[in-house]
């Protein structure tokens, strides 16, 4: 079987490639010049210099493949040119599946977010949800939203797509923007960590790394096409979350809560001196209003139809702290 996989420089995206590379499958990594492709030396693994906005790269990447993981996004949430935000989570989606459909790729999976889908203030939605577009907090979620719109008119159109929406990922890999739980978790070892946002009763949803890329794996083998499916795992408060890390750890959880508003009077300040000097700001007013919501979802379509399978939080933390911590010393022995 023939793969082309984008984003897989990624944190997910790089356990997704160790997966797929067990000797049997030729699978091509979109990769540009400045990624970090350390750990991709591997059988059948080859790489596409190119990005999401290259397209002749895409077709390259895709010509002659079975299959496609589409899973990059510009997962940040401040950009100077805020215009990459559609050009890459937007105008990528468009192009990847036209080109799949130019090529007649067999299956093509796509990477949306939780965030797509829309907050959930007291309840525990799952994939029937309709989300209010009048309440975006940001570019991420805006384009994330959208991308979603291109999506099913290309399924419409006859691409052979299916949607995953993983939850807050969290667990062993790349310390990148995608991996933003476990960069906060090193932080909170570290005692960089400001303190929770608000009253940290804002529930979201964790999901543990291995079990989203399983789900990967599941919904292209098993997903209808067209179908939309939540990898999800536990619904947990911020407060729940440290707890249980604490737990794990031994590592006492933040004491100190840190009111919305100082939250957004910080990011604005972050936001202006990024704007003046071309920093990337700390945080963002957008972030905030995220923090602000809950994110709770439900995986049983998951569970249901592709055989889905969640890591108990407490599990999944142990194995994270245990892997920062030989992550931490392997660091230390290489400096």
């Amino acid at each position: 079987m023939r793969y082309f996989v984008t984003g897989g420089t990624g944190f997910v995206g790089k356990n997704l490639v160790r997966r797929l590379a067990d000797g049997t499958h030729e699978v091509r990594v979109l990769a540009r010049t400045s990624s970090n492709t350390e750990g991709l030396d591997l059988p059948g693994v080859t790489r596409v210099t190119g990005d999401m906005a290259d397209h002749d790269s895409l077709r390259r990447g895709m010509e002659g493949c079975d299959r496609v993981f589409h899973m990059a996004a510009l997962v940040k949430e401040w950009a100077k040119d805020k215009a990459l935000f559609d050009k890459i989570n937007v105008d990528g989606v468009d192009a990847i599946c036209r080109i799949a459909k130019e090529l007649g790729v067999e299956r093509v999976v796509r990477t949306s977010s939780f965030i797509a889908i829309g907050q959930t203030d007291g309840i525990v939605a799952d994939e029937r949800a309709k989300r209010d577009p009048n309440h975006l907090h940001n570019d991420y979620e805006r384009t994330k939203y959208l991308a979603d719109g291109v999506a099913a008119r290309h399924v419409a159109d006859g691409v052979p797509l299916i949607s995953v929406y993983p939850g807050v990922i969290y667990g062993p890999g790349e310390l990148t923007d995608g991996n933003i739980a476990v960069k906060m978790l090193l932080d909170h070892m570290n005692e960089k960590l400001p303190g929770i946002p608000g009253d940290g009763e804002r529930k979201w949803t964790y999901a543990y790394v291995d079990d989203v890329v399983d789900g990967h794996l599941l919904a292209m083998e098993k997903g209808t096409v067209g179908a939309r499916y939540i990898l999800g795992g536990e619904v947990a408060s911020a407060n729940r979350f440290f707890e249980t890390f604490e737990s794990v750890s031994g590592v006492p959880k933040p004491t100190r809560h840190v009111p919305y508003w100082v939250l957004k009077t910080v990011a604005a300040l972050c936001e202006l001196r990024a704007a003046l000097f071309g920093t990337y700001p700390m945080i963002t007013r957008g972030a905030v209003e995220v923090y602000k919501h809950d994110w709770a979802y439900d995986c049983s379509k998951a569970k249901n139809e592709l055989g889905y399978a969640c890591t108990p939080l407490e599990e999944g933390l142990r194995k994270t702290h245990d892997w920062l911590i030989s992550e931490v010393t392997r660091r230390d022995r290489d400096s």
